[in-house]
């Protein structure tokens, strides 16, 4: 694909990128709901379970993994969907998966020893250095393929700059729009009373708004593939 980036397209995707952070989030909150049998807080990167969850319940664990398990799975969905067969359009919305979901943010995380895929292990082995170790390369085994997929099916001149324009630039906004942005909002006291899903309002509101931008703006991610 020759790609090309317009206002709207950069509108759509990004509405895309903090819908997938936000399903992510869910992901671990709902998972840890169905096994807590009651919602843990959260802000807009930070969830708990449930009080005394994890002495009840040692298998709630798999909540950790479940938000991280969810963004590998739409990466894959977005490499399958950049396969010769599949249209065009069908390769843009591939492509914009695999970033949307912030593969380069899950690797940096791990790098300096973070994330719920180290912290997960390391619950599990006790052991930091091997926890570290194995997340990081579950995470490069994991993300590999996709992310190389990706790369070839760039045609424009430039295409490690193209590359890692996606790559990196999307985990930056969202450290700085959802990250510290939202979270400073929210630690200000705005809207931060607990509702539903065991979220602030305003994480809520966050949630619904970036649903409905990305319903509205969905069909711009075709806009990506210059023709």
């Amino acid at each position: 694909m020759n790609l090309k980036l317009s206002t709207p397209f950069v509108i759509a995707f990004f509405a895309l990128t903090f819908l997938m952070h936000e399903a992510h989030e869910i992901a671990h909150t709902a998972v840890g709901r169905l096994i807590c049998g009651c919602w843990g807080i959260r802000d807009f990167n930070v969830w708990e379970l449930c009080k005394n969850c994890e002495q009840q319940h040692p298998i709630s664990i798999i909540a950790s993994f479940t938000g991280p398990a969810f963004s590998f799975l739409m990466m894959w969905i977005g490499y399958i969907l950049l396969s010769d067969k599949k249209t065009d359009e069908q390769k843009a919305i591939g492509f914009c998966l695999i970033f949307a979901n912030l593969p380069f943010g899950r690797i940096l995380t791990a790098v300096i020893g973070g994330g719920d895929e180290v912290s997960g292990i390391d619950t599990l082995l006790n052991n930091r250095v091997l926890a570290w170790a194995l997340g990081l390369s579950i995470i490069l085994a994991i993300t590999f393929i996709p992310l190389l997929k990706a790369y070839q099916i760039i045609l424009n001149r430039r295409k490690i700059g193209w590359f890692l324009l996606f790559f990196i630039v999307p985990t930056f906004i969202d450290v700085l729009v959802v990250l510290l942005g939202m979270n400073t909002l929210l630690q200000m006291g705005l809207l931060n009373t607990y509702w539903i899903l065991g979220s602030p309002l305003l994480v809520t509101l966050w949630t619904v708004f970036v649903l409905g931008l990305f319903l509205l703006t969905k069909r711009n991610i075709y806009k990506l593939a210059d023709k």
